[in-house]
């Protein structure tokens, strides 16, 4: 695959995540519209936090509304990336296995009543960067974020499954050895803030 048809593909695979997660205005803006020109792919490797919480049969919604409130915070005191997914699931991107791993941890004692499954990967990645309400946001791409989710498949309840790659770098208290990279640093932390930036956004559409 060369060069232009493999960008062709990950625009695909940007238009299809976005059209899922966000407003269709956001889609409409970046993908038709003048954000279409701020889009570009980095490959990256990075480490992923695959997060799956459900509520026991019986138990009010507010209690995942809840549970993903504290995911936002906790979040935010380890600088992950958040993309929240439909049926209270997100997919949060690290650089640096070891945050991965603190925030995981963190999130499993806060779980109480929700049933919650962490699978955390580490390898080659796309990242895809855009602009959208003026700001810059970043999510990953590729066959990563599906082995996240299969690898969270796998835990028990409660429990928390580290593919061995990610479990050899997180023993490593060293930094990735990337370097520092000014777009992913800067880029917002927390998609769903998107969403709530748009007229009809609501947190709702991801719980």
């Amino acid at each position: 695959m060369d060069q232009t048809q493999g960008n062709a593909f990950l625009l695909e695979a940007l238009s299809d995540k976005v059209l899922h997660q966000l407003p269709p205005k956001v889609w409409k803006e970046l993908i038709l519209g003048t954000g279409r020109d701020s889009i570009r792919f980095e490959q990256r490797h990075l480490t992923l936090v695959h997060v799956d919480a459900q509520t026991p049969v019986g138990q009010p919604g507010s209690a995942t509304e809840g549970f993903y409130q504290e995911l936002q915070r906790i979040n935010a005191r380890h600088d992950g990336h958040l993309d929240p997914y439909v049926d209270a699931a997100a997919l949060v991107t690290f650089e640096e296995p070891g945050a991965a791993m603190s925030m995981a941890m963190e999130l499993q004692r806060f779980a109480g009543d929700v049933r919650l499954r962490i699978g955390i990967v580490s390898g080659q990645c796309t990242l895809a960067f855009f602009r959208a309400q003026g700001r810059l946001w970043c999510t990953p791409l590729g066959s990563q974020p599906a082995r996240a989710a299969d690898v969270a498949a796998t835990a028990v309840i409660g429990g928390i499954v580290v593919s061995p790659e990610a479990y050899t770098a997180g023993a490593d208290t060293r930094p990735a050895g990337l370097g520092a990279d000014a777009d992913f640093e800067d880029s917002e932390r927390d998609m769903s803030t998107l969403a709530l930036d748009h007229p009809g956004g609501d947190l709702d559409l991801y719980l």
